[in-house]
């Protein structure tokens, strides 16, 4: 029987989870924004005002290809990193082993 989440646990695990610290114990400086956070942050709101109906999921799509040449991009004009080739995932169950006729004369 699954066991059901009581108050006391959650709020406990909330707090946990909120107050990050260093090993020292002191509290975790949160990290600056990156420019493509910023950019997001400054396009996303008039870019769906703009476009009325439209999901966050399109929006996306739209500004990321509008930073791919955004002058606040770091990485502008440069080649894309290539992509690392997926690993091929192990086969459940696999191929039997050959076995070479016996030459019994």
């Amino acid at each position: 029987m699954a066991r059901t989440a009581t108050e006391t646990t959650t709020k406990a695990a909330s707090r946990r989870a909120n107050n990050k610290t260093s090993k020292d114990g002191a509290p975790k400086a949160k990290r600056a924004p990156t420019p493509y956070n910023l950019f997001v942050q400054a396009n996303m709101k008039p870019w769906l005002e703009a476009n009325k109906g439209k999901s966050v999921k399109e929006a996306m799509k739209h500004i990321g290809s509008m930073w791919k040449d955004a002058p606040e991009n770091p990485n502008r004009g440069k080649e894309p990193k290539a992509k690392k080739p997926a690993k091929a995932k192990k086969a459940a169950s696999p191929e039997p082993p050959q076995v070479e006729p016996s030459s019994d004369d």
